[in-house]
């Protein structure tokens, strides 16, 4: 019992009652705390279909819960897909496809695939990208050169992109897209891919190269016009779609069937044993790996050795969205070894957001991940396979790749390093070493001797020179002649004369009740203050100045 707890429970009358959380109620009963917890049914534990462990869903208290399959969808190698019931087939052709789509609108979610062919032959094609739509957003999950790039809304953004309603995260080898609203996750890494989607919101009203999410395989193979092809592999190709970067995929022909390729003789699919060896013990207890197998034997013997890894890549990936961590590099003997960039470091079940210098983004997320429904929340509880910044170092900013020893930011916003010098503008500022930040101060000035005006016509003035006071004479801005000021003139040079003149630029003219002439430039109109009726309008015609 917590101490506001026993406060309550000591301040209380016999029979009151309190709730200490939403889900419990306590009485105070003849001296005694009688503690009553939220009664809930008995949750059953469905089978689900597509060997993915079945998940909790609260309800709107927070209190109860039941189980329901999650609707898992993926894809790799030479692309072999599973779909959200668990359904497996092979699919080799190049454009565009719809994996997933709603059969009734009702959150605006569609995902496309884009395949293209990644050998010389034509015959092996992999994912080049994913184009989800949600809302009224388009993004495009995809990489070049190894390097993962999100376009959102044909517009290129950083790896990591955060608005009111996605969180795109990259930690080099995968991007991640989560949709908290719907509880939508989108991983992509390259020849590689998944589509998570809870069952309670798209039970029954999904169709696509995934097929549907109701927990029966039966009805996966579903074609445009709603009924159910005996084929996956010939469903797919219905679910094409018209892009202008392929119109040659406007007339594409259906896959006539055709029999498996066998496998050859001689294979060394030595890769693949490790998805049914220790290393994915725990979760070959989970997930079954009988098609990921099956598959990596059939890349490797038929493309090459290393398109063997993303079947066991795509497994790993299954598995850590199952709360398995499987550190599963290592045992490949550098077939599948990933290099990390700059000064990043390989985890295998790292955190879906880390901390970075921006403040902002950081307490967003801490917020996100506080409360009640932090535990219902994706990004708050999973992990990702990926590289991270080292101990002791923080990321820069969410959509950078480097790492800093302290969260120092230049004028340019790019990072200093501890110690280092810059100057903005009229402050000295450093990265400090104390307080890892960066702390500014005032330019020091240099102490100024006095400066005394000697010559005819000068005035002392403080001019800044380099963001200090400095002392300087300079001419008047007016005539001076034997120590007299004639305002309304200009000192002129003459060419070819050693003095000049001084030249009348302005009316001069004697106001009753002012103690010196008033100066009125050309083309103006003045009057005395509080004398609406007197107008003194300034001309000048043929060197003559008249009022």
């Amino acid at each position: 019992m917590s101490s506001m707890a026993k406060s309550t429970a000591l301040s209380s009358q016999n029979g009151e009652s309190w709730n200490p959380t939403k889900c419990i109620t306590e009485t105070c009963e003849n001296g005694k705390v009688i503690t009553t917890y939220v009664q809930c049914e008995e949750a059953t534990v469905p089978v689900c279909h597509n060997d993915q462990p079945p998940e909790r869903v609260y309800d709107k208290t927070g209190c109860c819960f039941h189980y329901q399959c999650k609707c898992v969808c993926s894809g790799w190698g030479d692309p072999h897909y599973v779909t959200f019931d668990g359904q497996n087939y092979s699919f080799q052709k190049n454009c565009t496809y719809v994996l997933v789509k709603e059969i009734t609108p009702r959150y605006n979610f569609k995902v496309l695939i884009d395949n293209i062919n990644c050998d010389a032959s034509g015959t092996v094609t992999c994912p080049k990208s994913l184009i989800v739509s949600y809302k009224n957003t388009d993004v495009i999950l995809t990489q070049e050169g190894g390097v993962n790039k999100v376009f959102i809304n044909r517009t290129l953004k950083g790896p990591n992109f955060q608005n009111e309603d996605m969180m795109i995260t990259s930690k080099g080898i995968a991007l991640r897209l989560t949709i908290p609203t719907i509880n939508a996750v989108v991983t992509f890494k390259g020849i590689s891919f998944s589509v998570e989607l809870p069952m309670n919101l798209f039970y029954e009203n999904t169709e696509g190269q995934c097929g549907i999410c109701d927990n029966n395989r039966t009805n996966d193979c579903r074609l445009k016009n709603g009924t159910i092809h005996p084929s996956c592999s010939e469903m797919a190709n219905d679910w094409r779609v018209s892009v202008k970067e392929k119109p040659y995929c406007d007339h594409a022909l259906p896959i006539p069937t055709k029999p498996p390729t066998p496998t050859p003789t001689e294979c060394n699919y030595t890769i693949c044993e490790i998805l049914k060896s220790e290393v994915f013990k725990e979760c070959n207890k989970v997930i079954k790996p009988e098609p990921y197998y099956q598959a990596c034997k059939f890349d490797v013997c038929h493309t090459n050795r290393t398109m063997g890894c993303a079947s066991l890549e795509v497994y790993a990936l299954l598995c850590t969205e199952a709360s398995i961590c499987v550190p599963w590099r290592n045992a490949t003997k550098g077939q599948c070894d990933y290099k990390c960039p700059g000064k990043k470091v390989y985890n295998p079940c790292g955190p879906t957001a880390v901390q970075t210098c921006n403040a902002k983004y950081n307490q967003k997320f801490s917020q996100q991940c506080q409360g009640e429904k932090a535990a219902q929340d994706k990004d708050c509880t999973t992990f990702i396979e990926g590289c991270f910044c080292p101990e002791g170092m923080t990321s820069f900013s969410p959509t950078s790749d480097v790492c800093v020893s302290s969260c120092c930011a230049g004028p340019d916003g790019n990072p200093k390093q501890l110690g280092e010098t810059w100057k903005i503008g009229c402050q000295e500022c450093v990265c400090d070493k104390d307080s890892f930040s960066v702390v500014c101060k005032n330019v020091t000035c240099p102490s100024q001797k006095p400066v005394k005006c000697t010559e005819e016509g000068e005035v002392l003035v403080n001019k800044i020179v380099d963001c200090c006071v400095t002392p300087t004479c300079v001419p008047k801005d007016v005539c001076v002649f034997n120590n007299t000021e004639y305002k309304g003139y200009k000192y002129v040079d003459v060419p070819g004369s050693c003095c000049g003149n001084c030249t009348q630029i302005s009316c001069v003219v004697n106001v009753p009740g002012f103690s010196s002439p008033v100066i009125i430039e050309v083309g103006t109109t003045w009057s005395p203050p509080n004398d609406n009726c007197t107008k003194y309008d300034c001309k000048k015609e043929k060197d003559i100045f008249l009022l």
